[in-house]
């Protein structure tokens, strides 16, 4: 009988370990065991008798109280009286209430722990709501803050503009420059926009026309004293692009204002096919390039890699002397 021993011991210890997934079944299964040891005693050991605690505080823990008191008393009975043997009432008093208190001992310890647990968790969740209280108050602290300074800028801007009557350029320029601003304040909101947004979790994309990216980017080109010839095609487009693609523009963009030549042509142009729209950019390459640190944070494949992910198709290279950037994209992937 040694080995059935060895068995119903070895099945309390698995009923144990289960109890947390399945507290309630694992519960009625160990009942189950003790009812066995109870009928036939050469398989009671130390290990089935007080595996009785520990399976209540597990049953406690996981947030079935009641069913942890109901399972206790029936441990607390089959243990402490022999019904198989016509011994219905505790033979021994002094045993049923340490066995009891050892019971209620581990009933306590598993409400106590689930109480600190669900406290812990509260205060978890508490801690969560006020950061997220706190970035909302900062960055609306920081938007007005910046749009403050950003709205300084365009009204020093335009009355520069408006007061340069003798020097066209100047007032073209702080033109460009109000313009950049206006759009600076729009990327701010943006932002602010997607701070406030929890179940974002990729960068923030803006959804522009692609008459308003192709004049965004226009705008920025010239006003680094380029040239930007073929821009007026998207007047008429009325699509736009996916999410995300202001991206790409910007990486075009970065890469013209490094490596072309100072003061030349850049050719923006969009035109529609029968299937999609087809973007090219081609400028001019200078020897070196500019000592400028501008960086987009893209690259060159990534953007081909965000093009492709929308369907489309993207080249880049050297033709006739300058750098052609081209790109297509299908119409079922634009938005109107």
């Amino acid at each position: 009988m040694g080995w059935w021993k060895l068995a119903a011991s070895l099945l309390a210890v698995f009923v144990l370990a289960l109890a947390q997934k399945w507290p309630v079944a694992m519960g009625c299964l160990l009942v189950g065991l003790f009812v066995w040891a109870a009928a036939v005693e050469e398989i009671r050991s130390l290990i089935v008798i007080f595996s009785a605690p520990f399976l209540v505080a597990l049953v406690a823990l996981s947030g079935h109280a009641r069913a942890a008191v109901v399972f206790g008393l029936l441990f607390t009975y089959i243990t402490t009286t022999s019904p198989f043997t016509g011994q219905w009432f505790p033979y021994d008093f002094t045993g049923a209430f340490i066995y009891a208190t050892t019971v209620g001992a581990g009933l306590w310890g598993g409400i106590y722990y689930r109480r600190q647990r669900l406290q812990h968790a509260t205060h978890q969740e508490h801690l969560r709501r006020e950061m997220e209280e706190r970035r909302e108050r900062l960055s609306r602290s920081l938007h007005d803050s910046v749009a403050t300074t950003l709205t300084s800028v365009v009204m020093r801007a335009e009355t520069l503009g408006l007061t340069s009557t003798h020097d066209p350029e100047i007032g073209r320029t702080a033109e460009l420059i109000a313009d950049e601003t206006r759009q600076a304040m729009q990327e701010v909101r943006h932002l602010l926009h997607f701070m406030q947004d929890e179940e974002l979790e990729d960068s923030p994309s803006i959804n522009r026309t692609i008459k308003d990216q192709f004049s965004v980017t226009s705008r920025l080109l010239r006003s680094h004293g380029f040239a930007v010839h073929g821009d007026e095609t998207a007047r008429e487009c009325a699509w736009s692009f996916p999410p995300g693609f202001e991206q790409v523009f910007a990486e075009l963009a970065t890469n013209a204002i490094k490596y072309g030549e100072p003061g030349s042509v850049i050719h923006l142009t969009v035109e529609q096919t029968g299937s999609g729209i087809s973007c090219t950019m081609a400028n001019s390459v200078r020897a070196s390039p500019s000592p400028t640190h501008m960086s987009s944070g893209l690259g060159l494949s990534q953007t081909r890699h965000l093009v492709s992910k929308h369907r489309g198709s993207m080249t880049a290279g050297r033709r006739n002397g300058q750098w052609v950037v081209e790109f297509s994209i299908p119409l079922s992937e634009l938005r109107r």
